[in-house]
């Protein structure tokens, strides 16, 4: 994975744990820049995800991911605010690489909304470690 440090507040070593805070003013979702282009690449990966939230598990499936956030599909509403925590699992054949790659990631849903029979949830990612 390549990260911009230019974006990086803090980068703290852990023991085998390496946790990477991004900046205040670039942990926002942006949605467009001032033309009206995706400020950030969106990667069309569905993975299974559980979602933990305010004492509740969601199961879902990740729609993409970007360097700024990640978009769930989910059976009921994940609400705009509502802080996260979750667990990615992105498979070796993916990374292109011959392990598995688990990603520990904290933030909040930024937007929801409905497209029936799913629910949409898009998330910041305020804070990621690998294990």
């Amino acid at each position: 994975m390549i990260l911009d440090f230019r974006f990086v507040d803090t980068v703290l070593n852990a023991g085998s744990r390496v946790v990477i805070k991004m900046t205040a003013e670039h942990s926002i979702f942006p949605e467009a820049d001032k033309n009206g282009m995706r400020s950030s690449v969106r990667f069309p990966l569905h993975l299974p995800v559980r979602i933990l939230s305010e004492n509740r598990e969601f199961s879902g499936t990740t729609e993409n991911i970007s360097a700024n956030g990640i978009l769930f599909r989910l059976s009921e509403d994940l609400p705009a605010g509502a802080p996260v925590e979750f667990l990615l699992e992105i498979p070796a054949e993916v990374l292109c690489g011959d392990n598995t790659a688990a990603v520990h990631c904290t933030g909040r849903i930024t937007r929801s909304y409905e497209e029936k029979p799913y629910y949409f949830a898009a998330a910041i990612i305020d804070e990621y470690r690998f294990q």
